[in-house]
């Protein structure tokens, strides 16, 4: 499959700058389930300076803010072309060391709430797949999709006890889960192209849990599958705060994720 992704990006700032930059994890590489074809990433109220790979190794882009702007736009064109791989991928040689990815982090940190569902629900190790997606579709049929109910700071145990959440609430309580479980796991971050709706959709968030002599391999909780052909990934990280798309200082003020405007297509060509 090939996908022609369009994507845009507009952060409005308030007040007079004197300095900013702006750190962008915004774009994806190829590997054995995507190849990427063609990645633009064009700016408007500011230059790029340099890009690097962090210690994921996710693509990163720094980008300087010209001073009295108003605005920064990021506008995106990509072409990539993706297989279904089941939701299987090899370990990389760029990976960090497997068992850095079994720690909690500040959003996947398990309470009351989280500790009492893992106690009820632990996975059954004869049948680990199997049983990794008997989780992923009970957390699904637990914590019910809707927006506005949670926001980026949300923790997994807050987002349980609400009973409401989107992708990245239901990947943090399920990376939870595996971790209390001793599995490696992490959090991916990326594009997803429904069956139906292809204009003005989100970024989106899945699962990978690490199986002995497999590999890394994909669940989307919110969709209750695993990555196939319909799927871009762009990072990669122990949770969301590691693939956070922009981040950046203004005026020596760390900004992340205010005001921004946020369109995605993504069409078959």
């Amino acid at each position: 499959m090939i996908l022609k992704i369009t994507q845009k990006i507009v952060y409005e700032i308030d007040g007079t700058i004197n300095y900013g930059f702006n750190k962008l994890l915004l774009t994806p590489q190829s590997n054995e389930s995507q190849k990427i074809l063609n990645w633009k990433i064009y700016i408007q109220g500011g230059s790029k300076e340099l890009n690097s790979i962090d210690q994921f190794g996710n693509l990163i882009d720094l980008v300087s803010i010209q001073n009295d702007t108003k605005k920064i736009e990021y506008n995106i064109l990509g072409k990539v072309e993706t297989k279904s791989n089941f939701g299987i991928k090899e370990i990389s040689k760029k990976d960090l060391p497997i068992w850095c990815y079994i720690d909690k982090t500040y959003l996947t940190k398990p309470g009351e709430y989280l500790s009492k569902f893992y106690k009820e629900n632990i996975l059954n190790f004869e049948d680990l797949i199997g049983s990794l997606h008997e989780l992923s579709s009970k957390i699904k049929s637990k914590i019910k999709y809707k927006k506005g109910k949670t926001d980026y700071k949300t923790t997994a145990e807050d987002a349980f006890k609400k009973g409401f959440g989107v992708c990245q609430d239901h990947t943090h309580i399920f990376l939870s889960i595996v971790r209390m479980n001793n599995l490696p796991c992490r959090y991916v971050s990326g594009l997803f192209k429904p069956i139906q709706d292809t204009h003005n959709l989100s970024m989106h968030a899945w699962a990978e849990v690490f199986i002995e002599n497999l590999g890394w391999i994909g669940f989307d909780i919110s969709n209750g599958i695993s990555p196939d052909g319909r799927y871009v990934e762009i990072a990669k990280g122990f949770d969301y705060n590691d693939v956070v798309p922009i981040k950046g200082i203004i005026n020596g003020y760390f900004i992340e994720n205010q005001n921004l405007e946020l369109s995605i297509d993504i069409l078959n060509q």
